[in-house]
């Protein structure tokens, strides 16, 4: 009969590489639970691992759209409010246009609001948002609308070609720009053209009734244009937060995910640990033990 034999030395080597193999994952499992993060996820479960990074990859594209669509709330919500203070500025001049009679006296004070409203008008209509002008078309670094020379009406200096829109996810675009040059916009600016380009005092007031009238008639085709913009915007500024809602739940999906396959989850990673430390002093008491073992002990 063989029997073979393992020396002292061979079992000695063999527990020290236990030991440092067991040192090693007390040393992953440390900084798992100090940083709340597995060590070697992509290495230990390549399957989870890719779908991870596939989490985090439509993850950072979601936070993309979301940033951008936040700030494009900003431009919206102030593009709304510019809009909807234009057209309240043009209800009151038609609503003193609608007055009653106005008489040869009342003439002035009828022409100066035209005036006012023509400046209050342009003035809120060249409104900047984070430095871009938001009636320009896609000419955004360029004021939209200038008072002519006459003091009569208005200049559109914005682009002509198109509106502005943004893309607010991976397949949808939103068109949301509104020019000053826009059919209802300039058909408050004519009616103020009218106005101010008429010497009304020269008015029989038959004429002048006339002018009133058709001033009237473009302020109010003008005023309901307007309206109906401003209530596209507010349908955009609803779609756009809907968006936003719905990319804040993806995220929270996607972070899940990603939770998942690398988070380290704390009481499973000390339970670990505690393991761990009580088979590493098993070991070292093992060493220990066959360390201090000689043949000459048991001669």
């Amino acid at each position: 009969m063989t029997i073979s034999t393992i020396s002292t030395t061979q079992q000695s080597n063999s527990m020290r590489l236990i030991i440092a193999r067991q040192n090693e994952e007390l040393a992953k499992l440390t900084m798992e639970s100090s940083t709340g993060f597995k060590k070697d996820v992509y290495a230990e479960n390549p399957g989870s691992a890719t779908q991870s990074l596939k989490m985090r990859s439509l993850m950072a594209s979601t936070e993309s759209f979301q940033t951008s669509n936040k700030l494009l709330e900003g431009k919206l919500e102030t593009a709304y409010d510019t809009l909807s203070n234009a057209t309240a500025v043009a209800r009151d001049f038609q609503d003193l246009s609608l007055a009653g009679e106005i008489t040869s006296m009342n003439r002035s004070e009828y022409r100066q609001q035209a005036e006012d409203t023509l400046h209050r008008m342009v003035s809120a209509l060249n409104t900047t948002y984070g430095g871009e002008f938001l009636f320009s078309g896609l000419e955004t670094g360029q004021k939209p609308l200038e008072i002519n020379a006459a003091g009569t009406g208005v200049t559109y200096l914005g682009d002509t070609t198109g509106n502005l829109s943004a893309r607010i996810d991976g397949t949808t675009d939103l068109n949301y720009g509104i020019r000053a040059d826009d059919p209802a916009i300039m058909d408050v600016f004519d009616a103020l053209n009218t106005v101010l380009s008429t010497n009304l005092d020269a008015l029989s007031d038959a004429d002048f009734e006339i002018l009133r009238d058709n001033v009237t008639g473009l302020m109010n085709q003008g005023i309901t244009g307007m309206t109906s913009l401003a209530a596209d915007l507010g349908n955009n500024q609803a779609i756009l937060e809907n968006k936003i809602t719905d990319q804040a739940s993806l995220l929270k999906i996607y972070n899940n995910a990603v939770a998942d396959v690398e988070v380290a989850e704390p009481e499973e990673t000390a339970l670990r640990l505690k393991q761990l430390m009580n088979q590493l002093e098993v070991s070292y008491q093992v060493t220990s033990r066959i360390s201090g073992m000689s043949l000459l002990n048991y001669l």
